[in-house]
């Protein structure tokens, strides 16, 4: 395919980069912010060849594209000021709501850190293997270095997030890293761990852990950004190279540990505790709510505003029941695909089915979603049932991962521990259960002839 022809085609049809507020992208999707949705031809970008479906959800204007968006998310940049590789142009559109504000915050904050998150949760899968079958020991160097690889981009969380949230409050994204280190400083880190008292001008320190959190740098990043820019305001050109960065790590690094983080903190722990009370009162419930209902927000772009659920449960349980619960969801749109492919007798048909299947099982599901069981609908309907039953599974087996990081075929060994049998066997359930039930009462062969 030639991304840089998609990626000019794109820019174009979405109303050119004049009128795009901000680009960012996940695992399978373009997102874009736009200042004014009429200007873009959704019907057009959608004929696109390369280009699986457009979703307008969560205040943003989502290309769906797979594997391959990384491809073309870089020619963008190559192209225009939208991505990482030029100036970030931010604008929020002030007639949005409230909800699609946050998922489109959400989104441009974590996205980013993706694919180190991926990386290292698969290093950690296979190190627990290698473990488990005595391939290395974890007193070995092999394995120390390896944990590192995949330990520390959980335990230096922050500072990625302070990036990612610089760039999406148009902060200075190196000043917002040092406040993530002085947040994590080994000093600090001692003096927390042995008790120690400290006081700042006389006014009594929170001490806290804050390895691994996720609340208290995206609004330490957000009050940088207020206090810049009043820096870049009021202080004269000469001097104000030399004073704002001074300013901003002299009040923001202050108040983060005397405010920012106690208070963030105390909001982390209530959103950890109120969501483990829920899942505590029926795992078998809650797993079944969150496996029907999770491919449909993912249609949607709003399971966005789960995942940092997960990620706080990491950092105080090193444990995410969620991944565990809705996991299995992404093995049965795979199955609905598969399904289609085993009962269709067009070639095509059958093509576009097995390419989504396998993509599904290695945790990419929107193109079997939009390209093969939204399509014709009972597979995703049939999908979304299997889902509920695996995610109950799933809960009832107390099933987690203990990395980050979307579930597919690859990232299994995460789920080792508590729960390993019973998300196996959910897992089984969700492949297999959706594909019968989908060769059987899910795809009619007369859909072969529409696709003549």
């Amino acid at each position: 395919m030639d991304y840089s022809k998609l990626a000019r085609e794109i820019l174009l049809l979405v109303g050119t980069e004049e009128n795009c507020n901000d680009l960012v992208h996940c695992a399978t999707r373009l997102r874009f912010s736009l200042k004014d949705r009429n200007k873009a031809d959704k019907a057009a970008i959608e004929k696109l060849e390369g280009v699986v479906k457009v979703v307008e959800s969560g205040g943003q204007f989502q290309i769906v594209i797979g594997n391959t968006v990384g491809d073309v998310y870089r020619e963008i940049g190559k192209i225009s000021k939208l991505t990482s590789d030029g100036e970030k142009v931010i604008d929020e559109n002030k007639d949005m709501r409230f909800i699609d504000k946050a998922i489109s915050l959400i989104s441009a904050i974590f996205t980013p850190t993706l694919s180190a998150l991926i990386g290292a949760g698969m290093i950690k899968g296979l190190l627990m293997l290698f473990v488990k079958f005595g391939i290395v020991g974890t007193d070995s160097g092999t394995y120390m270095i390896l944990f590192a690889a995949a330990d520390s981009v959980f335990y230096f969380l922050p500072m990625l997030l302070a990036f990612s949230s610089a760039r999406k409050f148009n902060a200075n994204p190196f000043i917002a890293v040092v406040i993530a280190g002085a947040m994590i400083y080994p000093t600090l880190l001692t003096a927390y761990t042995d008790g120690v008292s400290l006081t700042f001008l006389g006014i009594p320190v929170v001490l806290a852990k804050y390895t691994s959190t996720v609340l208290p740098i995206i609004f330490a990043t957000y009050f940088l950004s207020k206090i810049e820019y009043l820096c870049n305001k009021y202080i004269h050109p000469v001097i104000k190279n030399v004073l704002t960065p001074m300013l901003c790590l002299g009040i923001v690094v202050p108040c983060t540990w005397l405010i920012i983080g106690p208070v963030t903190s105390f909001l982390g722990n209530l959103l950890g505790t109120g969501y483990q009370a829920l899942y505590n009162l029926s795992p078998i419930v809650t797993g079944l709510i969150f496996g029907a209902a999770w491919q449909i927000l993912v249609v949607f772009g709003l399971h966005w505003g789960i995942i940092p659920i997960g990620y706080n449960n990491l950092a105080l349980y090193g444990r995410n029941t969620i991944n565990g619960m809705t996991g299995p969801s992404n093995f049965t749109q795979a199955g609905a695909a598969f399904g289609v492919f085993l009962k269709s007798k067009n070639a095509k048909v059958k093509q576009n089915a097995l390419s989504a299947a396998i993509t599904g099982v290695f945790s990419i599901t929107e193109p079997a979603i939009y390209g093969i069981n939204l399509r014709y609908k009972k597979p995703f309907y049939i999908a979304c049932g299997v889902a509920a039953v695996s995610g109950a599974i799933a809960g009832a087996s107390n099933s987690a991962a203990i990395a980050a990081g979307p579930v597919g075929i690859l990232s299994i060994p995460v789920f080792m521990g508590e729960g390993f049998i019973g998300f196996l066997i959910a897992l089984s359930v969700a492949f297999f259960g959706t594909t019968v039930l989908t060769y059987f009462f899910g795809y009619d062969r007369s859909n072969d002839k529409l696709e003549s």
